[in-house]
């Protein structure tokens, strides 16, 4: 059980009770979120988790900032390792892998981005991985690729949640090696972007 209900810090019961919304949203979807689940997964009393959060709708937002600041240390992870890396390419497919192998961070991000999917003002937070990574990577392999390569790994981050499946780092560098080799001017980004062919 978590030490939350023993600390008066209000800052590390805040923490407790972020992660373990968080961790019921991964595990079951926003539909399981509670105060009174939240509060047993923390290790808190409920009035502690009303004290700070009074409705379900701030506590699911205090769960998904939870879940993007955890995004947003996955991204500076893989910011450092690409520095550090003599081949950006199978650097990236076997961080990416591995991370596919954690099925409970694979449910997260995907929580994350199902969060903005019916909500506007959500929308940034479900974005933060996409846009984060493509920032990453578009110096070592330009614009139009580092955008399509996000895509491919947020479709493979999907359907590793809905298999059980991760794909291997194998099958995933031959991916983001064909990947690199699209041409990155401005019609390449033009066309990834218009919601069709130009007639």
């Amino acid at each position: 059980m978590s030490k939350a209900g023993r600390t008066r810090d209000p800052e590390q019961r805040i923490r407790d009770i972020g992660r373990a919304a968080a961790e019921l949203i991964a595990e079951a979807g926003v539909g399981a979120l509670t105060h009174r689940a939240v509060a047993a997964r923390a290790g808190v009393a409920v009035g502690t988790t009303t004290r700070y959060f009074s409705t379900i709708d701030d506590l699911r937002r205090h769960a998904l900032e939870y879940l993007a600041a955890e995004v947003e240390d996955d991204l500076e992870e893989i910011r450092r390792g690409l520095v550090d890396a003599p081949d950006p390419a199978s650097y990236l497919a076997t961080a990416a892998a591995e991370g596919f192998r954690d099925r409970g961070a694979v449910l997260a991000e995907c929580s994350l981005a199902y969060a903005g999917l019916f909500e506007e003002d959500l929308r940034e937070l479900s974005l933060r991985w996409f846009t984060g990574l493509t920032e990453i990577l578009t110096p070592y392999f330009g614009s139009a690729s580092s955008e399509v390569m996000t895509m491919c790994l947020d479709g493979a981050g999907i359907h590793t949640a809905l298999t059980g499946t991760p794909p291997t780092s194998t099958r995933l560098e031959a991916v983001i090696r064909a990947l690199a080799t699209l041409p990155d001017d401005d019609a390449s980004n033009s066309d990834l972007t218009d919601e069709g062919p130009t007639p």
